[in-house]
């Protein structure tokens, strides 16, 4: 009962903030955007034979949400550190295990909520725009079903990634300087040269988004658990974190 009461206290406090709820309705919008349009712009004489599955069509704009998750996981658990806010926070909820575990809870289940929706729209918007060259609904496979599943997976795990990694920083732009540039392209761009690269927790999972062939990726369920590694790594060292530095605040 006591998770329960932490859990909508972060969640109400979570969603009244201007900032998230700006990021939370880009993160559901551009995808779905992005997608329409992608699809107005196709142009079917310039697309080799097999060269993009059509049942990829849509899902290829998940990857400009991944920022906006970032950002969105970053301020649920930085703003607090900007005007010592996380004080009153302790004081209110002195179990340091349940704020953090609420706050984590609530990252990964709004990012699952936005993959979702966002993604969903995106291909639907995307396959009607593309009409003939598109697929009707009741043409969709069991595959996109799948495909969809395997992004709500990536934005949950890189919310929890990200919430973490702000954490153990106490300081939401500088997590969101080091997590942004590497899901803008800036490790792919470098791992044909650098293939340790795909460990990294932006490139483990980007193929739960849309297919990457022929650049040494890895697979999508290899790269799930990769992220899940990571997630779990960087959750344990910012709990730890978290439940050790400024005792004297609670």
């Amino acid at each position: 009962m006591a998770m329960l009461n932490t859990f909508r206290s972060e969640l109400t406090k979570a969603l009244t903030l201007r900032s998230i709820q700006a990021t939370l309705l880009a993160a559901v919008l551009v995808p779905p955007l992005l997608a329409f349009f992608s699809g107005l712009a196709f142009d079917p004489t310039r697309t080799a034979s097999g060269g993009f599955p059509v049942e990829s069509h849509g899902f290829e704009t998940a990857g400009f949400g991944q920022p906006i998750i970032i950002l969105f996981a970053a301020l649920l658990v930085g703003t607090e550190y900007l005007d010592a806010q996380v004080r009153t926070t302790l004081i209110a909820t002195p179990s340091r295990a349940r704020i953090f575990g609420a706050k984590l809870m609530i990252t990964a289940l709004l990012s699952a909520v936005v993959a979702a929706l966002s993604t969903a729209v995106a291909v639907l918007l995307k396959h009607a725009v593309l009409d003939d060259h598109g697929l009707d609904l009741g043409q969709f496979s069991t595959a996109m079903a799948w495909n969809l599943l395997g992004v709500i997976v990536n934005y949950s795990l890189l919310g929890l990634i990200a919430a973490s990694a702000t954490m153990i920083m106490r300081n939401y732009i500088a997590a969101i300087v080091v997590l942004v540039p590497m899901v803008l392209g800036l490790t792919i761009s470098l791992v044909g040269a650098i293939p340790l690269l795909k460990f990294l927790p932006d490139l483990a999972g980007i193929q739960l988004l849309t297919a990457y062939p022929g650049i040494g990726l890895l697979e999508s369920i290899h790269g799930a658990l990769v992220m899940m590694i990571w997630a779990l790594g960087l959750g344990i060292i910012g709990w730890w974190l978290f439940s050790t530095r400024d005792v004297g605040t609670s």
